[in-house]
């Protein structure tokens, strides 16, 4: 019998979606950082976010009592919807992953929480594809490195190889964060319509 071939079209998100996800992002992580779920939900949905909301994001917004391990996965989306935001040029330069983000910059270029979103999503743009599968190339690579470095029993790699290609300048010389690593790689995976998976199900293979 013939082995099965799964057919998916991998091609990078629209501005919208991309736009749109990193406000579902938003609500999840206010929500991580114990704003009102109900206020969050109510906002989602006056602003037609509620269909971008994932399943799991949704469960989690809608949980009576979200578990102190539910919270924390919130939070770190932000090191997940930074990426997002670099990619629609709102960032203007994405950091070697060896921190983690400055939660309050992200927050900056956002619209403000619970108000309007319309004008904000109506000015989403994305850089170049070129620039968006070079980070996701390098991000792919830095995994690589600090899972096998894990399977060595060895320190987490210094961040100074690769050359970042969306920095000006070399990493500081300092280990990779394997939490943003992976939330990054996450992202940029979706980004990139990585076999095809929705957000709940992204794959981040090395």
């Amino acid at each position: 019998m013939a082995e099965e071939i799964q057919e998916y079209i991998e091609k990078i998100r629209s501005a919208d979606e991309v736009a749109r996800r990193c406000l579902a992002l938003y609500a999840v992580i206010a929500a991580g950082h114990n704003e009102s779920r109900s206020e969050l939900i109510d906002w989602t949905r006056r602003e037609n976010l509620w269909k971008t909301v994932s399943p799991k994001e949704a469960s989690f917004l809608q949980a009576v009592a979200p578990t102190q391990q539910q919270l924390a996965n919130a939070t770190w989306r932000a090191e997940a919807l930074a990426p997002l935001l670099w990619a629609l040029g709102l960032v203007p330069k994405l950091p070697p992953p060896t921190d983690l983000c400055d939660v309050q910059g992200l927050r900056r270029v956002l619209p403000p929480l619970l108000g309007s979103v319309v004008e904000w999503l109506s000015a989403a743009r994305l850089c170049p594809d070129s620039e968006i599968h070079d980070a996701n190339e390098t991000i792919y690579q830095i995994h690589w490195r600090v899972r096998d470095a894990r399977l060595r029993n060895d320190p987490t790699p210094p961040g100074k190889l690769p050359r970042m290609p969306i920095a000006d300048c070399e990493p500081p010389a300092a280990s990779y964060n394997a939490g943003v690593v992976q939330e990054r790689h996450y992202a940029l995976n979706w980004l990139i319509g990585y076999r095809g998976q929705d957000w709940d199900h992204i794959s981040t293979d090395t």
